[in-house]
């Protein structure tokens, strides 16, 4: 600098500071060139005119949060017409010769089964340890069904709406995510999941389900319904077979819901592909809507059964030591009493 060591000391602290300020001018705030604040913490740019910047390498920049896949399951399940229902149904009469006709066919099974079957039409009934409490396995999501239609016909509950498939629920998969190719983060309507739910029986949609419609709504419906036992807010799930009928009996006469939701119900359930037990002792083109479920301690069915002395309502539920034999039994030999005296 020897233009300013020719200056007197005062003029010389004063270009010092000059130089000083113009430095800071000329640099950022912090003191760093570079760009502006806005661009660093991701400000808004003009198209095409991104520049390569710090945060945007590979190592300082997080993985993009990837968009969540929408699925649709309308290939799942059909619109099943179902036959007509009475409007009512006839209150429960014991008979003699159907209580005999399911005794005949546990005859060669030493396991513990309940058994309720009502006739619809004529109230024609018979029962076995009906009052016998059971883990209820999958037939629980049958209160989730009624209770989720209940609250779409009352404005609460949008089938439209899209949920996610989060870890929570996946958690809960007993392996039949795979066949609707559904992973964790997927997006479904609450409609589809309603389907997945009922015609794979899928476990993971009916803990989602159960916790958009509220647990203790669904508890609501169940007592409604005039069961006494069942509930789903205790994970060991309790019911016994009457409280699985009373439900069954409430969906078939669309209790709390339009006739078209009773139908959408039951043509739901009439597509379920776990077929062993009920649906298994029925001849060939027998109608019907049902709700299984299944475990190493537990083997159930419950079903509406258009036979030929009307519609029934038919539970068998066991403690899985046979398999899905005696329930197949039951309902060969229930459907046969009624052919033979309809």
């Amino acid at each position: 600098m020897p233009v300013l060591r020719s200056l007197p000391p005062l003029l010389i602290l004063l270009a010092l500071i000059l130089l000083a300020l113009a430095s800071v001018a000329c640099s950022g705030a912090d003191g760093e060139s570079g760009p502006a604040p806005g661009v660093l913490a991701g400000g808004p740019q003009s198209p095409g005119a991104r520049t390569s910047q710090a945060t945007d390498s590979p190592s300082n920049s997080p993985s993009p949060t990837p968009t969540p896949r929408l699925v649709s399951l309308d290939w799942l399940a059909g619109d099943v017409a179902v036959p007509g229902i009475p409007g009512a149904p006839a209150a429960p009469v014991l008979d003699s010769g159907l209580q005999t006709a399911v005794n005949d066919a546990l005859a060669g099974y030493t396991g513990d089964v309940s058994v309720v079957v009502h006739n619809l039409e004529d109230g024609r009934y018979a029962a076995r340890n009906e009052d016998k409490v059971w883990y209820a396995a999958s037939t629980f999501k049958a209160a989730v069904l009624l209770t989720a239609y209940q609250q779409r016909d009352s404005g609460e509950l949008n089938f439209d709406e899209l949920v996610t498939l989060e870890e929570k629920y996946v958690q809960d998969d007993l392996g039949t995510l795979a066949y609707l190719e559904l992973e964790k983060g997927d997006q479904l309507t609450v409609r589809d999941a309603v389907r997945g739910m009922i015609v794979v029986s899928d476990t993971a949609l009916a803990t989602l389900l159960t916790e958009k419609v509220d647990s203790n709504k669904i508890d609501a419906v169940i007592d409604d319904v005039g069961a006494t036992v069942m509930t789903v807010n205790d994970r060991s799930l309790p019911t016994t077979a009457l409280d699985l009928t009373q439900l069954m009996t409430a969906i078939t006469a669309g209790q709390g819901v339009t006739l078209e939701s009773r139908d959408e119900m039951l043509s739901l359930l009439s597509q379920e592909w776990f077929t062993q037990g009920i649906v298994a002792g029925l001849p060939a083109g027998t109608q019907y809507a049902h709700k299984s479920g299944s475990l190493d301690i537990a083997v159930h069915d419950s079903a509406i059964v258009w036979g030929p002395a009307g519609p029934y309502l038919i539970t068998v539920m066991t403690d899985g030591s046979s398999g899905w034999e005696p329930i197949a039994a039951v309902s060969a030999g229930v459907y046969a009493y009624f052919e033979v005296n309809p």
